[in-house]
């Protein structure tokens, strides 16, 4: 995979620069033929051609199964590409066929029979769109707006005249769908030659299921997105009439014009910058796009609701008027429009596909029935009121739960919307005053417009400037690539959260150090260093640490010694514990890579190769972990040793998350570390119960993490004797974890940016946690204990502001209750069985994915 993209600011600009030039041009035109097919066309055959066009766009999002989204972001387009390209043509002869065959009874049911040959005509359409997928994805990819405005202009220039002169000829509606149809066509060929892309199809079995499942929901999303924007079509037709629909059509065809050339430009380059903005700027990259663009979009939006009836009059003329008083609501639904594709671009770069269909299926959900009550109530306004009431309450809040769920900084996205609102108040109150001095129609909208926008652009240019200043920023930092000025390691390379299939670089060659801690496991010590030295593929150093046992461990070792030139001993002559155990052995390792093991657990065949191969494949991988299988029987279970896929993570994507959940996902034995990571560090540090954590979470700040799917890396053997068997009770848990965090960033990690934040976060965490706990304690009766008082106090330690913690509530409602009532079964029976199948489902998903 490419680690760094050394041209992505340029390309972004670039690509910003020529999607701009093809909107305005595009728009322009467009304008000037829709104002040519107004004065040539009635408003009940728009009406006609309307019903046609929405039945066309809803299966066209389909035509491809999102399939171009999946190729733009794959980090293997060209072997994917033949495998999409047999995929799109199935899709779009699919759907081209269902609605051919369903053309008539479609246009009946939506009350437009007139529209049933137009609607059967336009259905041959979705072929060519499947046909085009993998050279679309490929200009999209590359950042080749200049191109793509070639095939816009000649589709534009190609449908135009031969829309107009069949128009002339007499061909009516059906004109609009022949013309569109044959420009698909021609455009299709310039396309496929611009990109230099061969029509080549194939199958690949392994690559199908992940093309399809990442798609499905992309399409559905598409979907649902075209169909939230055709719904209101197919009521009015219904409820109101094509006469009522044709006034509709227009009115929201009006209403897209800056939002689409705004829109389209945003689409166009953001979900490729945002797959390969740096992993450190993804935090608060929404919001750094967020700010410019909706100071656009907000702008047109409000200057379109006020002057709809100027605008309407002066382009359309008089006998359109009608479709001003939904252009009013249509307006400012439009400005909305372009923050939320904005926020599935970023969803749908961040692999987050489901997410944005979620979305997409509240949103219709709730627009059905807003339209099936506005539309009867208000007609065509009814309509549009009904977008704008939906998009507020519904769509913008679910969106924003995706974006933080996903990893956005949801609090400076807010802040990026409040200038331009405040701004637009007194623009708006100028531009309504200056319109209505004017009798004239010309006159009240070129002077409102210019006062409206000189208003805005006086009060909201200094604040625009800035944002301008920090989307450069964050397209140099992702030009330039990581700094490391602060004398501390870098911060990781991969800029984005990966899942792919296991490929096998060459092992050959590659040395693991297996340090193996032994105090008194004399029992099983032969097991677990004759587990290392089986592993295939690799050079194994076997460094025994023997912390002064009393048993006989070390006879074994030494007759393990003896035996095989691979194993030395290191011993202590007095009991040093585990960490000075494992970094006195560290110091002696020679190998590239290094396993940490305690003498009672056991590597599982194949694991170290398996190890090797993800930290070969990705150089600036420092940790690699997997499932660990754990056993208390004297037989070892059998393991599962078929690796299905590698996730990477940016080190500090994944240390947030840790900090996020305040848990520690590695149980040890899993871990397979570069030693030269470890070297630059620093090794493990002496706490007393989560000095494995700990360093876990410091490798983390400074190098990205791995984790094996499928296969088990180690067996953790759990007996009454070990370590994690004797266990620390749930207050001292809380505090160790506390301590790991704390030790975190007061040392090297206290010089990363992110420290502050990532730190309280791992706070908020455990303050979370321990009341969740103290919570748990009133349900079993035992609340006001001591326990139960002493988490709550580490709460208020943790946090400055307890009352404010998403679990202080239930908390607070169980201490007024008391423990008798608390623990009632009618009362705490339901909340701790949600509490158990939070944990099943939390190690469900510990066990598939490696984190909680």
């Amino acid at each position: 995979m490419t680690q760094t993209h050394p041209e992505l600011g340029m390309q972004v600009k670039q690509g910003l620069a020529w999607s701009s030039v093809s909107n305005l041009v595009l728009r322009l035109g467009s304008l000037a033929v829709g104002i040519a097919l107004a004065r040539l066309l009635s408003p009940e055959q728009f009406g006609v051609f309307a019903v046609a066009l929405t039945v066309q766009t809803v299966l066209m999002t389909m035509a491809d199964l999102g399939m171009s989204a999946d190729l733009i972001r794959s980090e293997e387009p060209e072997r994917k590409a033949p495998t999409v390209a047999t995929l799109g043509l199935i899709a779009g002869a699919t759907l081209a066929g269902a609605m051919a065959f369903s053309a008539q009874g479609t246009a009946e049911l939506l009350g437009s029979p007139a529209a049933g040959p137009v609607i059967a005509v336009m259905s041959c359409s979705l072929f060519l769109a499947g046909a085009g997928v993998v050279p679309y994805a490929s200009l999209q990819r590359t950042f080749a707006q200049r191109k793509l405005f070639i095939v816009a202009l000649v589709d534009f220039t190609v449908g135009t005249a031969l829309v107009l002169l069949l128009i002339m000829l007499g061909w009516g509606v059906m004109a609009l769908a022949v013309g569109r149809l044959i420009s698909q066509a021609v455009s299709l060929l310039v396309q496929f030659q611009l990109a230099g892309t061969p029509f080549r199809l194939g199958f690949h079995k392994s690559l199908a299921p992940a093309i399809i499942s990442f798609g499905f929901p992309v399409a559905g999303a598409n979907l649902l997105s075209w169909a939230l924007l055709n719904v209101d079509n197919v009521a009015i037709s219904r409820l109101a009439g094509p006469v009522a629909l044709g006034y509709y059509f227009l009115a929201f065809n009006i209403s897209t014009w800056p939002m689409s050339a705004l829109g389209q430009v945003v689409r166009s380059v953001a979900l490729p910058a945002f797959a390969r903005i740096s992993s450190g700027r993804r935090k608060g990259s929404f919001a750094t796009l967020l700010g410019p663009v909706w100071a656009i979009a907000l702008l047109a939006g409000v200057m379109l609701a006020l002057l709809a009836a100027p605008l309407v009059e002066v382009i359309y003329g008089d006998r359109w008027l009608p479709a001003a008083t939904v252009l009013v609501w249509l307006g400012l639904f439009s400005s909305l429009r372009v923050g939320f594709d904005l926020a599935a671009s970023y969803l749908l770069a961040h692999g987050a596909a489901r997410a944005t269909l979620f979305v997409q299926v509240a949103w219709i959900a709730t627009l059905i029935p807003a339209l099936a009550l506005g539309v009867p109530l208000g007609g065509i306004v009814g309509a549009g009121a009904a977008h704008l009431a939906v998009a507020l309450v519904v769509v913008a809040p679910a969106y924003a739960i995706a974006l933080h769920r996903n990893g956005s900084d949801l609090r400076s996205a807010l802040h990026s919307l409040w200038p331009p609102f405040i701004a637009a108040v007194p623009a708006s109150a100028a531009a309504a005053v200056t319109s209505l001095t004017f009798e004239a129609p010309v006159a009240a909208l070129f002077a409102g417009a210019a006062v409206g926008a000189g208003t805005y652009s006086l009060l909201l240019w200094r604040w625009f400037s800035l944002r301008l200043g920090e989307v450069r920023a964050m397209l140099a930092d992702a030009e330039e690539g990581p700094a490391n000025g602060t004398g501390t390691p870098g911060p990781p390379s991969v800029p984005m959260k990966i899942t792919c299939r296991p490929h096998h670089p060459p092992s050959e060659g590659a040395t693991v150090t297996v340090i193996i801690t032994c105090f008194n496991y004399g029992r099983f010590l032969r097991q677990a260093v004759e587990s290392a030295l089986a592993q295939d593929g690799v050079t194994v150093e076997v460094i025994v640490v023997d912390d002064a046992s009393t048993d006989d461990s070390i006879a074994v070792a030494q007759e393990l010694a003896a035996s095989s030139h691979q194993v030395r001993i290191l011993r202590h002559t007095s009991n040093q514990g585990p960490v000075t155990s494992f970094n006195d052995g560290a110091v002696l390792a020679r190998g590239e890579f290094m396993v940490r093991l305690d003498a009672d657990d056991v590597l599982t065949p194949g694991s170290l190769q398996r190890a090797v191969n993800v930290a070969r494949a990705y150089p600036s991988v420092g940790l690699v972990y997997g499932h660990p299988l754990h056993f208390t029987t004297s037989e070892l279970p059998r393991p599962r040793l078929t690796t299905k896929a590698w996730t990477v993570w940016p080190g500090r994507e994944w240390l947030e998350d840790r900090c996020r959940n305040g848990l520690n996902v590695i149980t040890s034995p899993e871990a397979f570390i570069r030693r030269s990571v470890l070297q630059t560090i620093g090794y493990q540090a002496h706490l007393k119960h989560t000095h494995d954590m700990e360093l876990w979470l410091r490798i983390a700040a400074f190098a990205d993490v791995a984790y094996i799917h499928g296969p088990d890396q180690a067996w953790h053997r759990e007996h009454a004797e070990s370590l994690s068997s004797m266990g620390i009770d749930e207050l001292e848990d809380l505090k160790a974890r506390r301590l790991a965090f704390d030790e975190l960033f007061s040392g090297p990690a206290a010089a990363l940016p992110e420290a502050p934040d990532f730190k309280a976060k791992a706070h908020r965490a455990l303050a979370n946690d321990a009341l969740a706990r103290a919570s748990h304690e009133y349900d079993r009766g035992r609340g006001r204990a001591h326990k139960s008082e002493a988490l709550a106090a580490l709460a208020d330690e943790l946090v400055d502001d307890p009352e404010g913690l998403e679990v202080w509530n239930k908390y607070a409602r169980r201490r007024a209750l008391g423990p008798a009532l608390a623990s009632q079964p009618l009362r705490s029976g339901p909340a701790r069985l949600a509490g158990r199948i939070r944990h099943e489902l939390q190690m469900r998903r510990w066990h598939n994915s490696g984190v909680f």
